[in-house]
């Protein structure tokens, strides 16, 4: 390993002799290890970096995607399709308005007026459309 000051990002460099069936799975479980993944949004004209980690959920409103994350929201330019093609696993659609961090959910509750959402260290919560609580509660079940 080199301390590099001076670099912006982490930079990774692995040289094999031939690549193999473990080369590719020591890549793949590096890619999956980043979190450090950022986006850009914008706030009051602004732009910032935000972590994948620190995103709550995605909501689309009036032609416009906002962006939450527990203490601000962002907005984007970005379409809801345009940004579910591009997450990571842990972001999962939750009605045709909404995506959401899997990681981020505190709690998940069914009652006959919603399926409602509440996040980690939020005030923030989110319906889930009744054709998406199945495959949610599956999937945080599977998180465990």
């Amino acid at each position: 390993m080199e301390v590099d000051p001076e670099l912006s990002d982490s930079e990774v460099t692995i040289r094999v002799p031939a690549r193999t069936a473990a080369v590719d799975q020591l890549v793949a479980a590096i890619h999956a290890a980043d979190t450090t993944q950022q986006l850009t949004f914008s706030w009051h004209g602004e732009n910032y970096r935000v972590n994948l980690t620190d995103i709550l959920f995605f909501e689309a409103s009036d032609h416009q995607v906002a962006v939450h994350t527990a203490t601000a929201m962002y907005t984007t330019g970005q379409r809801l399709y345009e940004l579910a093609a591009d997450l990571p696993p842990q972001f999962m659609r939750v009605s045709k308005s909404a995506i959401l961090n899997r990681t981020q959910v505190f709690s998940l509750t069914r009652s006959v007026t919603g399926n409602l959402v509440k996040f980690q260290n939020s005030h923030k919560q989110l319906y889930v459309s009744r054709r998406y609580y199945q495959a949610l509660k599956r999937a945080l079940e599977e998180k465990g």
